[in-house]
């Protein structure tokens, strides 16, 4: 299984964990434990003392529950590691970038927080893991973390969009200002619609659609009430560079469902039409397939409803699962876009 599946099956599943416990580090780590590998240090709250065990490597460092840990249920809380190649930790499941490190020759690392999979604690005593397990856990999203040794480390560096797609837009704005017609928008891996849509409805936004903490660029159209979002275009960072991923149209829209896959509406004719379900892989521009549907009432008039999963063959089912499974995946985000024309350069 694809490592976004894990990510998503993982987050439904440890979720009341993330919903309670928490521990205030603040500004003070005055008493904590500050725990040094050879790139970077992380503190742990003096009032965790004696509630877990440390794995240090030279660009990693792990945090166990040791309770958990000497009953011999794993107790692995969290990790940070540093990695050089994005592409390393892109295939790794339950891992989300949190910032960026330098180090004293000016190598860039991606700096990774990594959680656990699977269930880490003694689950034969309690569904519920033990509560120093659950502030360990939650630690992990904010822990304090440092450069040494001449390294500096950047929170939040490499992940928010409006740092990573400014010439993207810029360029977007650029084609827009000068009416570029649809074949040269076309060619230049934008969607036709710009030259369709009236200029002061096109937006973007941001937002994180493969929870790997890197956001993507979405650009759209800006529009009142119940409109779903449709968007036009997708870019998304590969290997720290921005890529464009998919362009839409009028009879081929995307969205972003329910569990932030990526939606696609598409007409096809009078009797078909239908919507597939994909997933962002991490640090690549691939749409992985979930499922898909579709009415076709060519292909079969007394009963046009199908399903197909990652293996493309199209299974025929009755109405009322093919509406129960789809609606599953029809609860859309709603953007806010910016207006194009607000952006500046």
């Amino acid at each position: 299984m694809r490592k976004v599946l894990i990510y998503i099956i993982f987050l439904n599943f440890f979720l009341y964990i993330s919903a309670s416990a928490n521990v205030d580090t603040g500004n003070n780590l005055v008493g904590s434990n500050i725990i040094k590998n050879k790139l970077f240090s992380i503190a742990i709250p003096k009032e965790l003392k004696n509630t877990y065990d440390v794995k240090k490597e030279k660009n990693k460092i792990s945090i166990y529950h040791k309770e958990s840990k000497k009953a011999g249920f794993g107790g692995f809380a969290f990790g940070i590691k540093a990695y050089k190649n994005p592409a390393d930790h892109a295939i790794l499941p339950g891992s989300k970038k949190i910032g960026e490190l330098i180090d004293k020759k000016g190598n860039l690392y991606d700096i990774i927080l990594k959680y656990p999979t699977d269930v880490q604690y003694d689950y034969t005593k309690s569904e519920k893991p033990p509560e120093t397990f659950k502030l360990l856990y939650n630690l992990g999203e904010k822990i304090n973390i440092e450069g040494i040794k001449g390294s500096i480390y950047f929170k939040n560096q490499g992940m928010k969009g409006k740092d990573l797609y400014n010439d993207i837009l810029k360029k977007h704005k650029t084609a827009i200002i000068e009416k570029w017609d649809s074949a040269k928008l076309e060619k230049e891996n934008m969607s036709y619609m710009y030259n369709i849509i009236s200029q002061n409805k096109i937006g973007y936004a941001y937002y994180d659609t493969n929870a790997d903490g890197i956001e993507e660029l979405l650009i759209g159209e800006i529009a009142q009430g119940d409109w779903k979002g449709v968007i036009y275009d997708i870019y998304t960072m590969v290997n720290r560079k921005p890529t464009h991923v998919i362009s839409g149209g009028s009879r081929n829209r995307f969205y972003i469902c329910d569990n932030s896959f990526i939606c696609n509406e598409y007409s096809s004719g009078a009797n078909e039409n239908g919507m597939r379900v994909y997933a962002l892989i991490e640090n690549s521009k691939e749409l992985f397939p979930q499922v898909s549907f579709k009415y076709d009432g060519y292909e079969n008039p007394k009963n046009p409803w199908f399903l197909s999963y990652s293996d493309k063959k199209w299974e025929n089912v009755s109405q009322e699962t093919f509406n129960e499974r789809k609606q599953v995946f029809e609860k859309y985000e709603k953007f806010n876009f910016i207006p194009l024309s607000e952006f500046e350069y």
